[in-house]
């Protein structure tokens, strides 16, 4: 099965139902399908051929979205990407994907760096309307083409083996990778997202995640596939206005990273903001701390909460903690979702018994094929025991799978292998935390130390010294962070919201 199905299948089963909702504006399934059909069309004009690869970089939008189905209907490869205004992985990916087509926005169009970059791409359209348009020195009109091209379908073969996306890592901790995903991939996946949250035509989801993002790509494709509604909003740097959003609109579901929680919380309207429209709450994009976990719960008591685990790599999801076993297991990251089989597995490549740490593998039908243009890492990385997550953990005698950390993340503290994960999850207990993240810094007897850099909620008053004296009551002396750095907010990858390591580790505090 293609992609492009999902959509068809929902467009036959019920035309008229809302797809889309963008502020006052809203796209029917039938219009969505129409309007596909023109972006597939635009790209046959423009000689895109079966393979070729089709940049689309834009916030969400309704535009966003049928250049993104109508890219692979045109049997060609999507590559969703940031704006590249002021975005540094945008002139990297367009050089390794090397286009043959792209639309972006008109920031995009506007910025001088990004103009060069896009000058060896054969088309280039402008996603943009009124003065903005007139803005854009670079590129053509894409609503101009849109409007003289066929609403029909295309003809044009593809087998699920065949790519359908190109999606680049978030490049926190290193630099961003073009993961492949065939339309198998996604059909699988986004499948068994469906099954275990039992998402129906009548969910409709609020999506602050962006589609170049793989979480939110799973949105998307989850909503489509079951002809729910997706509510497109990119305001969430005004949380209460995100909140306000969920009620007006009725909203059934709600994705977000970790910080977006953090930041929801933070709210002084929070606890008075009617959630009662929604039915389930996903969260990924990286470890939520246990003392926000049942912070969240406290607070929203009454909406089922699903902790999961991810990689771009795996399409979006690998495991899910039931809202159910929440309480019992608190911490863990659930079990492997249908038609996916995790390992954990030792430095010696045996299978680790309960309890022992090692590499969590994951083998799947949504396990890419590897990396774009990068044959050295993806045989690291992929093989036929399965794809190797770089992520440490333990399973439990009752198959509840639990992360310790990175492999590549480990700090080295003289003797000892200590994981920030552990330091994290303690210092996220101290009533006074709002975020934290903690990295090994090079120091000049241990080799590396734990350094923590916190943001305290608002009106509260603290010091390193009693961080310090908390922590020292939890944690053994050499996990204790040797400094804290006390920040208003910790540096976020643009758009997604998780935090950027890499960033912080440029700093240097010891």
């Amino acid at each position: 099965m293609l992609v492009d199905r999902f959509l068809r299948d929902s467009v036959q089963r019920a035309p008229d139902r809302i797809a889309l909702i963008e502020g006052t504006r809203t796209t029917s399934y039938a219009d969505l399908d129409r309007m596909t059909n023109r972006f597939a069309n635009l790209c046959i004009a423009q000689g895109v051929q079966r393979g070729d690869r089709v940049v689309v970089a834009s916030e969400n939008s309704h535009e966003l979205v049928a250049a993104y189905f109508g890219t692979m209907r045109a049997g060609a490869v999507a590559v969703p990407l940031p704006s590249g205004h002021r975005n540094d992985r945008f002139g990297k990916a367009i050089n390794d994907s090397q286009p043959a087509l792209c639309i972006v926005d008109a920031a995009t169009a506007a910025d001088a760096t990004c103009r060069e970059v896009l000058s060896g791409v054969p088309a280039v359209f402008v996603k943009a309307s009124g003065r903005a348009a007139e803005a854009a020195p670079f590129g053509r009109s894409l609503a101009d083409a849109l409007t003289t091209l066929s609403d029909e379908p295309p003809q044009r073969r593809l087998i699920d083996l065949d790519l359908a996306a190109i999606v680049y890592t978030s490049g926190s901790t290193g630099e961003p990778r073009g993961v492949m995903l065939t339309h198998r991939n996604i059909v699988a996946n986004t499948r068994s997202i469906v099954e275990y949250l039992r998402l129906s035509g009548d969910d409709r989801a609020m999506c602050v995640l962006p589609f170049f993002y793989v979480y939110g790509l799973s949105v998307l494709h989850t909503h489509i596939a079951v002809g729910g509604s997706i509510i497109i909003d990119n305001r969430f740097a005004y949380p209460s206005v995100i909140l306000n959003a969920i009620r007006e609109q009725g909203a059934t579901g709600f994705a977000g990273v970790p910080s977006t929680f953090a930041l929801l919380m933070n709210r002084p309207d929070f606890d008075g903001t009617d959630l009662r429209s929604l039915r389930y709450i996903t969260q990924a994009g990286g470890s939520m701390p246990a003392a926000r976990i049942r912070e969240w719960r406290e607070r929203v008591p009454d909406v089922p909460f699903y902790v999961m685990y991810g990689a771009t790599e795996a399409t979006a999801r690998l495991t899910y903690l039931d809202p159910s076993s929440l309480e019992a297991k608190l911490g863990s990251i659930g079990r492997p979702i249908p038609n996916v089989q995790i390992e954990v597995v030792k430095e010696d490549g045996s299978r680790a018994a309960p309890g022992e740490t090692g590499e969590l593998v994951a083998r799947g039908s949504n396990v890419s094929c590897g990396y774009w243009n990068d044959p050295e890492e993806t045989r690291a990385r992929f093989s036929a025991q399965g794809y190797r997550t770089g992520d440490l953990g333990y399973v439990d005698d009752q198959g509840f799978l639990f992360l310790v950390g990175r492999r590549h993340d480990m700090i080295k503290v003289g003797a000892h292998r200590v994981s920030p994960k552990e330091i994290e999850d303690v210092v996220s207990q101290h009533p006074a935390v709002r975020e934290v993240a903690v990295l090994g810094m090079p120091h000049d007897i241990l080799g590396e130390a734990p350094v923590a850099f916190v943001v305290v909620r608002r009106d509260m008053e603290t010091t390193s010294e009693m961080f310090r004296a908390f922590c020292s009551t939890r944690l053994p002396s050499h996990k204790v962070p040797a400094h804290f750095v006390f920040r208003g907010e910790l540096p976020k990858i643009a758009g997604i919201g998780k935090i950027d390591k890499r960033a912080l580790s440029s700093e240097r505090v010891l």
